[in-house]
């Protein structure tokens, strides 16, 4: 049964999109604050955005050092006024996530979500489950659980996630295995807790198709760009309008299949060159050893931006 004190924060984000934020850096990797305030004001601003959260995988989380860590936190709680703000939580044990949970909450995070251990892989259930209960003891916060194709969460059976969002700390649920068997068959497993924990989806590739099935939210790296779209596809699925949500689909395609192309792994890269084009950022930069993409590569994303009418 969810905490009572978490509930209301559990039923505001569920609907809508919440933007896993991509960060700026400058060519010598030091944070661009007022670039980053600049994209996090954008977003809250647009109806539908129910929440942001910082350091998630397009924030390159796993990347930085702590004060960097604390620092994007901060600015995305002074951006975003009213709205709440989540944390990704990295570490490769749970006494070192808990230290970072604790490092989100003391900089603003309203709530953190905890991002799979490697150790996942052993297939062991009650180590997940044990995983979330430590940080819950030691930070007493709300929670994200996260499902994602790597570091160990393939191997973590359904049943573990069911488990996990029944902990009184876990106020959602973001399923992001990119696999869409696996997420229907997920998303089936948790349903009958809709009403302690809130489902999501981060799965960027198939959204209309995983509002269909069942996401409340959408929970996802491509909200960085054309953020008021992705609130009007999944606002159309949940009123019955799926042919509005195909025709927002058909229209987001081409830039769906250039940022998560192969290797889809550089969907950073290319989200970072498209703030850029769009002037939302005024470097394009990815801590290293990522890449950025190519001229040929960009001059692709730019004439798309440019179809859309986002340049």
């Amino acid at each position: 049964m969810l905490k009572d004190e978490f509930r209301e924060l559990k039923e505001q984000i569920a609907g809508g999109i919440i933007p896993a934020t991509a960060n700026p850096w400058t060519p010598e990797y030091e944070l661009v604050e007022a670039d980053l305030k600049g994209h996090v004001d954008s977003l809250v601003s647009v109806d539908g955005i129910e929440a942001v959260i910082a350091n998630a995988h397009t924030g390159e989380t796993k990347m930085q050092d702590e004060e960097t860590y604390r620092r994007v936190i901060e600015t995305h709680v002074e951006a975003a006024g009213d709205t709440p703000v989540f944390a990704g939580v990295y570490g490769e044990s749970s006494i070192e996530a808990a230290k970072l949970a604790q490092t989100a909450k003391d900089a603003g995070a309203d709530g953190v979500m905890l991002l799979p251990l490697d150790v996942y892989a052993h297939q062991i259930p009650q180590e997940a489950i044990n995983h979330f209960e430590y940080v819950a003891d030691a930070v007493d916060m709300p929670l994200i659980n996260f499902q994602f194709p790597t570091w160990g969460s393939p191997g973590l059976p359904i049943s573990a996630h069911v488990e996990i969002c029944k902990l009184p700390h876990v106020i959602a649920f973001k399923e992001a295995s990119f696999d869409p068997i696996r997420y229907d068959r997920t998303i089936r497993a948790v349903d009958h807790l809709r009403d302690d924990c809130t489902i999501m989806t981060g799965n960027d590739t198939f959204l209309m198709h995983a509002y269909e099935l069942g996401a409340e939210t959408g929970l996802i790296g491509y909200a960085n760009l054309v953020p008021d779209l992705h609130v009007e596809k999944i606002r159309a699925v949940h009123d019955g309008d799926i042919e509005r949500a195909r025709e927002i689909r058909k229209r987001l395609l081409p830039l769906t299949n250039h940022i998560f192309g192969e290797p889809e792994g550089r969907y950073r890269a290319r989200t970072k060159a498209a703030l850029q084009m769009q002037g939302v950022f005024e470097h394009d930069t990815v801590l290293p050893p990522q890449e950025q993409i190519d001229h040929e590569e960009r001059e692709d994303l730019r004439r798309i931006l440019d179809d859309l009418d986002r340049l």
